[in-house]
């Protein structure tokens, strides 16, 4: 009995040992320096000019919506092209601001956001980046707004947040606050 005692101690203290090797710990990320490398990578992926092929309206049953008569999910095909380039002042080098045009219709509109790097920069899954589309108007200057500019304000693409998801020659956004659920653009 004694002995079977023993060679039961005797194995659990040798169990226990094995398992106690080193915890498998995860590389520690300096959320600078990724946020600074993924900001290098995008930017070709960004500049240039995209037509937003398709996008898709999420029905809230919001007064924005209720005015444009929007009362159903909808999708909107070939809706405009946007034109991006790197802003030539940034703010510092873990964000990008870029600008650029709307051409929706007739009408051309200057518009501008600021990247700020997304959870991708830790385990290379989800958003890369975050940004909210504005315009970008001269500063100083006034306007009168015009029907199409209070329908993409309205409709959530301008004065929104967006996520962003990059592949070769594509980009999604998805909408996070508004009726935008998803936005699908291709290079020209």
């Amino acid at each position: 009995m004694k002995n079977g005692l023993l060679l039961l101690l005797a194995t659990s203290l040798l169990c226990i040992q094995c398992s106690l090797d080193k915890p498998v710990i995860a590389p520690k990320i300096d959320k600078e320096k990724a946020s600074i490398q993924l900001m290098k990578e995008l930017v070709p992926q960004l500049t240039g000019t995209w037509t937003i092929r398709q996008l898709q309206i999420k029905y809230q049953h919001s007064q924005f919506q209720n005015e444009l008569k929007i009362r159903k999910d909808t999708i909107l095909t070939n809706f405009a092209t946007l034109t991006l380039a790197r802003a030539s002042q940034q703010i510092d080098a873990t964000r990008d601001r870029y600008q650029g045009y709307i051409q929706y219709g007739p009408k051309t509109y200057p518009i501008r956001f600021d990247l700020l790097a997304g959870p991708w920069i830790f385990s290379k899954k989800g958003p890369k980046a975050y940004f909210l589309l504005e315009y970008n108007f001269p500063v100083g200057t006034s306007h009168s707004t015009e029907k199409e500019e209070y329908f993409l304000q309205q409709i959530g693409l301008l004065l929104e947040n967006f996520s962003l998801e990059t592949a070769k020659d594509s980009m999604i956004w998805h909408g996070l606050n508004r009726g935008i659920a998803q936005i699908d653009l291709i290079r020209k």
